[in-house]
């Protein structure tokens, strides 16, 4: 028995729903790598001016490494300091802790600063999202 024209109908809008759905999954799951970041606003200075500490929020998918990279910079001293840490994702909001040191012979000095994170998250070796970003931020002593 031959379908009618409104069974044809029906039949295409279900198969294009479904695979809007399975699209819009697929989509989210191979994107949602690195879903939120930033840099907290206020940094603090430490050790006479030779360590750095930052903060921030991150989310990344559940069981992802993530590898942070930060640099500070400040323009009024030419003090640059580095750090890195590491973090595994849970899926949900994670806050991370970056301790900087400086590189060369600045020292850093209470006030304005610009940090930059750059993380890039992997699954068993193999990379899976790669991100930065900049925030001005104020440094405070401890």
């Amino acid at each position: 028995m031959p379908f009618n024209r409104n069974q044809v109908k029906l039949g295409v809008s279900v198969a294009a729903i479904l695979l809007a759905a399975a699209g819009t999954f697929i989509a989210r799951t191979a994107f949602a790598r690195i879903a939120y970041n930033t840099i907290d606003p206020i940094g603090s200075v430490a050790g006479n001016g030779r360590q750095i500490t930052v903060t921030g929020p991150i989310a990344s998918d559940a069981g992802e490494r993530t590898e942070l990279r930060v640099m500070v910079t400040q323009r009024s001293t030419g003090a640059v300091a580095e750090g890195r840490a590491f973090l595994v994702g849970t899926g949900a909001m994670q806050q991370w802790q970056v301790g900087a040191s400086a590189q060369g012979n600045e020292d850093f000095a209470p006030g304005p600063a610009t940090a930059v994170a750059m993380a890039r998250t992997s699954v068993r070796g193999q990379a899976t999202d790669a991100h930065q970003w900049l925030v001005n931020i104020t440094l405070v002593g401890e």
